[in-house]
């Protein structure tokens, strides 16, 4: 049956799509807004104002995808912006954009001290809004936001972003525009840190990364990259695994990453456009308590400023370019779905 038939079964189009605004009301997380969007298939997920418009939650029928630190949703006024200080508001969720200045370790460079990861997804975003698109039979939740990094003196970018879910789809995508607004060029590094929890990420998952090369990120990871594609039992004891994979395109130059669990016939596989973001991270990580493995695009190594621009992976923009960033998220139902994704 079509949107226009369905439409004769129903009081409000509520029961079809919906996008209806929370806000938080206790703890470190009070006064959080986000976007709470849900559609026919069953997919449900949650887009943070407040904090950059990122994504802490998404499930699928009931049955979780992203993973949740220990921290849990928390304000931006919480943020630490020294050093590894990102981790004490680290919500991870489903989706955490790293960024505009700095995304990877922290550093010092040309003077100036960066932390984790940068603040872009402890910004809250401006110029909000939220609505249906009826078109025939496809309605489509459309979300829109900005987020500002700039500073007096220094780097002025903004990142524009759209989100589009349509009603009966088990997928979104997200368009990202970022812009230098100021008169100077400036280094813009952006990395999507995807992060996939249980009970899609179990011991019986099955990882999928197309991989042309694979480097580990220290020797730590080294001794692991035998098995950087195997998941395990949570071991309290498990030290933290970070791999660099250069993905396999396609004819569209896109790429697919997925998590798949055979148990329960559900995964997640995330498509990537290679033309603006062509380095991939791979964060595994099977302690117990923090049972997460991310899968993360990004546009430049993410092992400082100095390693990005010596290396020859920094990206720059002009003073008013933009550069457009695109990933479509997936829930894959069955193996046929999975295996259709390996091909």
């Amino acid at each position: 049956m079509n949107y226009q038939e369905e439409k004769k079964y129903i009081g409000n189009r509520d029961q079809l799509i919906r996008v209806k605004r929370l806000k938080m009301q206790e703890g470190k997380a009070a006064g959080v807004e986000m976007l709470d969007v849900q559609n026919r298939s069953g997919m449900h997920f949650d887009v943070n104002i407040s904090r950059g418009m990122d994504i802490p939650y998404l499930d699928f029928c009931g049955e979780n995808v992203g993973f949740i630190s220990p921290c849990g949703v928390v304000a931006p006024e919480y943020f630490d912006d020294k050093e590894l200080g990102f981790l004490k508001s680290f919500t991870a969720g489903f989706l955490t954009t790293c960024g505009l200045k700095v995304a990877g370790a922290p550093c010092e460079y040309e003077g100036a001290e960066y932390g984790l990861h940068g603040n872009l997804s402890h910004t809250p975003a401006e110029e909000v809004s939220a609505v249906i698109e009826e078109g025939g039979d496809t309605p489509c939740a459309v979300i829109r936001g900005k987020i500002r990094d700039a500073v007096i003196f220094g780097d002025k970018m903004c990142l524009e972003r759209e989100i589009r879910c349509f009603y009966k789809e088990r997928k979104f995508t997200l368009r990202d525009k970022v812009t230098n607004e100021g008169y100077k060029k400036v280094r813009q590094m952006i990395l999507y840190h995807c992060n996939i929890g249980y009970p899609i990420l179990s011991p019986e998952s099955e990882v999928y990364i197309p991989a042309l090369e694979t480097k580990a990120r220290n020797a730590h990871a080294q001794e692991g990259i035998d098995s950087w594609m195997k998941t395990q039992m949570a071991d309290p004891n498990y030290e933290e695994m970070c791999y660099y994979h250069k993905l396999k395109p396609d004819e569209k130059n896109h790429s697919i990453a997925a998590i798949y669990n055979p148990d329960l016939e559900l995964g997640i596989a995330i498509e990537i456009d290679l033309s603006t973001l062509d380095h991939f991270v791979q964060w595994k990580m099977m302690g117990a308590g923090d049972y997460v493995m991310g899968l993360e695009p990004s546009n430049s190594t993410i092992d400082g400023i100095k390693d990005a621009v010596d290396n020859g992976s920094m990206k720059y923009l002009k003073p008013g370019e933009t550069r457009e960033y695109n990933l479509t998220f997936h829930i894959l139902k069955d193996r046929e779905e999975f295996e259709a994704v390996k091909r």
